[in-house]
């Protein structure tokens, strides 16, 4: 594989600051995972959060430093990926990598990926067995993630995700680390604000040094862990408002009107996806208990369901 400079303009990324860039410098230089499964768990994340094209075998992913560029490159060399190229434009932060065509004699790199399933269709989220089941995966797809499209500003780790049930997928594997990242709505950037969670994430997909680099001060004990069931509640809330999200669209695109109950509950959800049910239902104008706000719910579901 081989860096060479190009003239084409490559697609426009959102711009980050220099004190960003120095931080995903700072990631890319970690040591690359033990494992091959969680080497393709990073190589897939970039590869998603960057927005790659990949078509005909052939595949462009567009970062903004070449030390990222350089670790996907590596990365994809190690999955058996042929031909790569770095192609730099350094007057304008942007730096392109191109592969292919995949030559290989296994399952096609967008497989391998998981970016399609063996039929070729595309899948919205990183596939369970490239990212779950271990913790290395989790901060592999944190790491990806983060090189291709996070930011870090006033303190904060903010990361624009490709889709909702992208955003979703890796809010839950934030919290096999101890990180809460939050998201607004059913919408697509997810936020890590609470510091010692940003230096807890910093440090564990990127060592002290990324940590350093940010300004933020390394945990002294980066195995801490948010407590066992309010992990299982953030995981709860948030499936629950992608559900909600869901079918709203459905049944937008079915034309159906929804009962004002059904819609309240189905907005009340999606205006506070971390809370739990008790405190969602306080919320609600006029209050309702759990039970209530839980039946409305399933009812809006169900009605979605109806109209697919």
């Amino acid at each position: 594989m081989s860096t060479a400079g190009r003239q084409d303009a490559p697609a426009p990324a959102p711009v980050r600051s220099a004190h960003t860039r120095a931080v995903v410098a700072a990631l890319a230089g970690v040591a690359p995972p033990a494992r091959d499964r969680d080497a393709g768990a990073e190589a897939a994340a970039v590869v998603r959060w960057s927005g790659a094209r990949y078509r005909r075998g052939t595949l462009a992913a567009d970062l903004d430093t070449p030390e990222a560029a350089s670790r996907l490159v590596s990365l994809l060399t190690r999955l058996g990926a042929d031909d790569g190229t770095v192609h730099g434009d350094a007057a304008r932060d942007r730096w392109r990598v191109d592969v292919g065509p995949d030559t290989s004699t296994g399952d096609p790199l967008a497989v391998r990926l998981g970016l399609v399933d063996s039929r070729g269709r595309p899948l919205p989220t990183p596939p369970d067995w490239l990212t779950g089941g271990s913790l290395p995966g989790a901060v592999a797809t944190w790491r990806g993630a983060l090189l291709a499209r996070g930011a870090l500003a006033d303190g904060a780790v903010t990361l624009d995700c490709p889709a909702p049930a992208a955003a979703l997928a890796l809010a839950e594997l934030g919290l096999r680390l101890g990180v809460r990242a939050r998201r607004q709505g059913s919408g697509t950037r997810l936020t890590v604000a609470e510091p010692t969670e940003v230096a807890l994430l910093l440090t564990t997909c990127g060592g002290r040094g990324t940590a350093e680099v940010a300004g933020v001060a390394p945990p002294e004990d980066t195995d801490g862990r948010a407590s066992a069931n309010d992990a299982r509640a953030t995981v709860a809330a948030s499936r629950a408002g992608a559900a909600v999200a869901e079918a709203f669209a459905t049944l937008e695109r079915a034309g159906v009107a929804i009962p004002a109950g059904l819609a309240a509950a189905g907005r009340l959800r999606l205006a506070h996806p971390d809370l739990g049910l008790p405190e969602l239902a306080t919320r609600a104008e006029p209050p309702l208990s759990k039970d209530a706000l839980a039946g409305r719910l399933r009812r809006l579901l169900t009605l979605a369901a109806r109209h697919r």
